[in-house]
């Protein structure tokens, strides 16, 4: 019964499962108490993060960012592209422009070095300061766009950013490209997220086009006929191909695709039995396939085995949320592409400390709804992944990954 005159109010499920996560999970969220302690350690935090890792990133050139300023430098005197693949070649290149330490181009795309050509004309120190500015800029920028997508306070954001503070401190210190790419792959839900389906689509061509990661999110807008978005996504590589043939001619492109790029999703960019490279890749490979050297002891001799496992799975890492979301009715634009990034990360054949900060926006996109219980396990992954995990030959990582993907399969 209500009063006379009275008007009906309906709430959507949705609005209702929101506010009780704000008010179940951080119920001290409006409080002064909460919020002050909260910016004191945020403010605690920011404080050492500038006097000790930014301090020193700022006077140390460290061992990434070189790879990236000299590929932008021999893009400006227009020196052939195959040869960024050759370690000795490159490597001699990089003591002619100022660099005084061993690196590679491998295993990047032709257009990864695009955006540090405007720093390339600097001094490598000062084109490395310029970009930590911009890093700071665009990682405060990422917390302000969650905090407005989510309805989440900003401040508990930062302090999940806080709370996986090695991959931070890492991504600063080699002046790494994944804080800008976290920041692209949240402009892209942004704009998909207020039905902007051609510029998403086509940011996300150009994201795939410099890293790769978002080569997934093709699929997810096929399946959901999202067709603006699939669109946009390929007009935008079918530019960045063009771009990249425009630098460095046919030949060279050609080179790319049919040597490196094969050698890249095989993971024989890198020691592809290295346990300290935490993929699922590396995981089978240490498991089936015997080396003399690198692995002397698989668990079972049967590389038929390695190559079955490794391509049927990263086959399913795509086909499970391709499924996932065309059945489903719980299916919401924010939490698919957490689940197709996640699964990219998982499919990945090469990831360090640095590729986790990736995880910020997928972990807050799954917060808004979740209970408490499944709040904290969200929060605890990021932190978990962030971290030096111990033994490595157990591939922590990667199993704590894939309970991520499952929980979220479940949900669907």
């Amino acid at each position: 019964m209500r009063p006379e005159g009275a008007e009906l109010v309906r709430i959507h499920p949705r609005v209702l499962q929101c506010s009780c996560y704000h008010v179940a999970v951080i119920p001290a969220g409006r409080s002064d108490i909460a919020l002050r302690a909260a910016r004191l350690l945020i403010s605690v935090a920011s404080i050492l993060f500038l006097l000790l890792p930014f301090r020193t990133a700022w006077n140390y050139l460290g061992t990434d960012f070189p790879n990236y300023y000299t590929a932008a430098k021999l893009v400006r005197h227009r020196e052939p592209l195959r040869n960024y693949y050759d370690w000795t070649w490159f490597a001699r290149q990089m003591n002619f422009a100022g660099v005084e330490r061993l690196g590679a181009y491998t295993p990047q795309t032709p257009l990864t070095m695009l955006p540090m050509i405007m720093l390339s004309g600097l001094p490598p120190l000062t084109a490395k300061r310029v970009w930590l500015v911009v890093n700071l800029v665009l990682l405060l920028t990422v917390i302000k766009m969650l905090a407005v997508m989510t309805s989440i306070r900003w401040e508990f954001v930062a302090l999940l950013l806080i709370f996986g503070y090695r991959s931070l401190e890492t991504n600063f210190l080699f002046g790494q490209y994944y804080i800008f790419l976290l920041f692209l792959i949240t402009v892209v839900a942004w704009l998909l997220d207020r039905k902007q389906d051609p510029a998403g689509g086509f940011l996300s061509g150009i994201v795939f086009a410099l890293k790769l990661y978002t080569g997934p999110f093709w699929v997810y807008f096929v399946v959901k006929r999202k067709w603006a978005a699939a669109g946009g996504m390929l007009v935008a590589a079918v530019f960045a191909a063009a771009v990249a043939v425009a630098l460095f001619g046919w030949s060279d492109v050609s080179y790319y695709a049919a040597r490196v790029f094969p050698r890249t999703l095989e993971g024989g960019s890198i020691d592809p039995y290295n346990p300290g490279v935490p993929t699922l890749s590396t995981l089978l490979r240490r498991l089936f396939v015997f080396e003399a050297e690198l692995n002397p002891s698989p668990l079972i001799r049967a590389p038929w085995l390695f190559f079955f496992a490794r391509t049927a799975v990263q086959l399913s890492l795509v086909a499970i949320p391709a499924l996932g979301v065309v059945f489903s009715r719980k299916s919401e634009i924010r939490r698919d592409l957490a689940w197709f990034v996640i699964a990219s990360i998982l499919i990945s054949t090469s990831t360090a400390s640095y590729t986790f900060i990736l995880l910020l926006a997928p972990i807050v996109w799954l917060l808004p709804g979740a209970s408490p219980a499944k709040a904290v396990y969200l929060a605890l992954s990021y932190i978990l992944l962030n971290l030096n995990l111990r033994p490595v030959w157990v591939f922590p990582k990667v199993w704590i990954l894939l309970a991520l993907f499952t929980v979220i399969a479940h949900h669907y």
